[in-house]
């Protein structure tokens, strides 16, 4: 039996333990809170608002972010002040929540219409290849031939298993947005959907977006030509890329969407998800539209974004000219030959797109070529 002195001391550090236990939990959750609540607000205009009226704004957005800590913004809040501030109803969109790096992502150069947001799409749990391609085809600056300022994101969904690496690649890289929502096939939709949303939140000033998966192997200088001497967003403002035409509504099988998701048995023409291009105002006309009431998402995140969405913002769309893909699992030809052998291969699906879990040498490969094709070097480059 225990002597009355032995109990006590027991007694008195059971209590020292459960104190700083206690604290412990407590400065958890003030953090928790902290990485959860936005940093910036910023009211999202119509379409017949101009860019130049975003101008004002710039700079609170970059102070905001000198002061996380003490100026946090309840997410509810943002929602409501960017969507609309008498709305009466809830829509898809007021659900959608993020946490954001410590600082600011877009950093705006003096002329806002040579800036280009990449926003890619990624699993949590690929450290590796968001490296790569932080490395390749993603490599944020200036690219001086073109004089067009790249900015690449990673969007991520909710993965508790690698969440404290997320939080680290955060706080080194400054270019991955956790999107809180589960990361699995039936909510890619939603988080494209996110994505388009995060950036008129949170780069509202960037004149052209292009969209992109973590798994395609991309030649930045072609896209980035075919911006300057090609594109005419004035006149052709709406959504670039490879449309397909009346593709069947799938019912029972991986891409399966019921009636009660989608009634007609066609889909309106949509683009491969692998890479489109569109601007900032036809992103805020398809924030829009996903914000109406009763508006609902359907898991198949091209279909959607490109086709379901597209045609309910009614924007045009406009098919890549003279620009090629690849769809190397049709073909066991790898992307390095593709590249070599096709002068206007804009991107190919590198092996992660068929679930081939390698090393990402081939990103490094790739990109080695496109290099030695455009006579250029990284430090010429960029």
């Amino acid at each position: 039996m225990l002597s009355p002195c032995y109990t006590h001391v027991l007694l008195i550090i059971s209590c020292i333990i459960f104190f700083f236990s206690a604290i412990s939990f407590i400065k958890r959750i003030q953090i928790h809170s902290n990485l959860t609540q936005p940093t910036q607000i910023l009211s999202v205009y119509d379409n017949h608002h101009s860019q130049n009226q975003f101008s004002s704004y710039t700079t609170i957005i970059n102070k905001n972010h000198l002061n996380t800590s003490d100026e946090q913004i309840n997410e509810r809040f943002l929602n409501k002040k960017v969507l609309a501030l008498n709305k009466t109803y809830n829509s898809i969109l007021d659900r959608l929540t993020f946490i954001n790096p410590p600082k600011s992502i877009c950093i705006y150069p003096k002329h806002t219409q040579n800036f280009i947001v990449f926003i890619v799409l990624s699993r949590a749990l690929n450290f590796d290849f968001r490296q790569a391609i932080r490395a390749t085809w993603g490599r944020n600056g200036k690219y001086k031939q073109y004089n067009i300022h790249v900015q690449t994101i990673f969007f991520v969904g909710t993965d508790d298993s690698v969440q404290s690496a997320i939080r680290l690649e955060q706080s080194l890289f400054n270019d991955v947005v956790e999107v809180v929502i589960p990361e699995n096939y039936p909510f890619v939709a939603h988080k494209e959907l996110a994505s388009l949303f995060w950036t008129r939140l949170y780069c509202p000033l960037a004149r052209l977006i292009f969209r992109a998966d973590d798994d395609i192997l991309l030649d930045t200088f072609l896209l980035l030509d075919y911006i300057k001497n090609h594109l005419n967003i004035n006149t052709q403002d709406g959504l670039h890329g490879w449309f397909r035409f009346n593709n069947t509504v799938h019912r029972a099988d991986k891409w399966a969407i019921t009636k009660i998701e989608y009634k007609p048995k066609i889909y309106p023409p949509y683009t491969f998800g692998i890479g489109y291009l569109f601007s900032n105002v036809s992103c805020q006309r398809l924030v829009n539209a996903a914000n109406r009431p009763k508006h609902q998402v359907i898991r198949v995140g091209d279909a959607y974004i490109t086709g379901i969405l597209r045609d309910l913002a009614r924007i045009p769309y406009y098919d890549f000219q003279n620009l090629e893909y690849a769809y190397t699992f049709y073909n066991p030809i790898s992307c390095d030959i593709f590249f070599e052998d096709k002068p206007q291969l804009l991107l190919c699906m590198s092996k992660l797109h068929v679930g081939i879990r390698d090393d990402p040498f081939e990103f490094y490969d790739v990109w080695n070529i496109i290099l030695t094709k455009h006579h250029t070097s990284l430090s010429n480059a960029t």
